[in-house]
């Protein structure tokens, strides 16, 4: 975890969430649920839940960057912005952490803002790897184990395959599915964005970028 200094960091009792409103302009490029990684020069958006300030408190304050430029926002509503605004969007880690139904209500969402050609790069523990690390042959007593391991610990709901990503992308419209390895991308804006290298190094993490 990033080591902060106390000047870089706002009290945890005198922070509020920005909010979006009519008067914030709204830039092309959106990350989804940023957590502590707020990337210059995009809107960066997150529902600031309990794990989110479980981490402000083991930093001791707010990040100044988290505070002066993350809006809060609820994903599993309907977003605040027009159809077909935004150029491309990221998001990682954040779908495991819903339900089925949940995340299609959110990629929906996601469709709709991106512009016709926009494009939605996802990361997040796919079901393969998850099953390899944590379900490979196991007992019991292992499986028990293993539900804190990889769902209750984290608060992972569901996982998915590139299948059924791939599914659930098409149905709701977008046209292509492309199946994408950490930080390599063929947009320069898709780049090197993931912070969660030891996922991929054990082969955890499924990368994808879903085209409108």
């Amino acid at each position: 975890m990033t080591s902060y200094n106390a000047t870089d960091l706002i009290p945890l009792d005198g922070f509020t969430p920005l909010h979006l409103d009519k008067n914030v302009t709204v830039p092309s490029k959106i990350q989804y649920a940023c957590g502590l990684n707020a990337l210059e020069g995009w809107l960066n958006v997150d529902f600031f839940d309990d794990a989110l300030i479980w981490n402000f408190g083991h930093i001791g304050g707010v990040p100044r960057n988290i505070a002066e430029g993350v809006y809060k926002l609820n994903l599993l509503e309907r977003h605040p912005f027009p159809d077909n605004h935004f150029d491309y969007a990221f998001c990682e880690d954040f779908i495991e952490h819903v339900q089925q139904k949940d995340a299609i209500l959110f990629l929906s969402e996601a469709y709709r803002t991106l512009k016709p050609g926009g494009v939605l790069r996802l990361a997040t523990p796919g079901l393969h790897g998850v099953m390899n690390s944590h379900f490979n042959k196991p007992s019991y007593e292992s499986i028990l184990e293993n539900h804190d391991a990889a769902y209750t610990r984290w608060g992972h709901v569901h996982f998915f395959s590139h299948e059924s990503l791939k599914t659930m992308a098409l149905y709701l419209g977008f046209r292509k599915y492309r199946q994408r390895s950490y930080g390599k991308s063929w947009h320069k804006a898709l780049k090197n964005l993931e912070t969660r290298a030891e996922q991929a190094e054990y082969k955890i993490n499924i990368y994808a970028e879903l085209t409108k």
